[in-house]
């Protein structure tokens, strides 16, 4: 069964425009491959500040008190949707990751 979902990504605040743009055409190649198709892809924040300290993921293990705010919608099918995750949990220059089902978009 194919649904809408819709992430919110935390990407690390060292990320250049290249650095960013990167994590985006790796997610959406992942969505992609996994026959999914995205709907909306834009950044909700460039530079945004937290009123905590968020740590990185992975060896370099850093104090994070600031991100760039990544929105996606699209949609896949709920049996690929593991696949998707995993790829996202294994990115270390995604911070923090919200994945909701988005009933609302049909």
């Amino acid at each position: 069964m194919v649904r809408v979902y819709e992430s919110m990504m935390i990407l690390m605040p060292d990320l250049d425009d290249a650095g960013r743009e990167e994590v985006f055409q790796k997610v959406t190649k992942k969505i992609e491959e996994l026959e999914g198709k995205m709907l909306l892809s834009k950044i909700w924040a460039k530079e945004h500040e937290f009123c905590f300290t968020i740590k990185s993921r992975g060896a370099d293990r850093k104090d994070c008190r600031s991100g760039c705010y990544w929105l996606i919608n699209f949609s896949l099918n709920t049996e690929k949707l593991p696949d998707l995750k995993e790829m996202i949990r294994l990115e270390e220059r995604i911070l923090r990751n919200n994945l909701i089902r988005n009933d609302k978009a049909n």
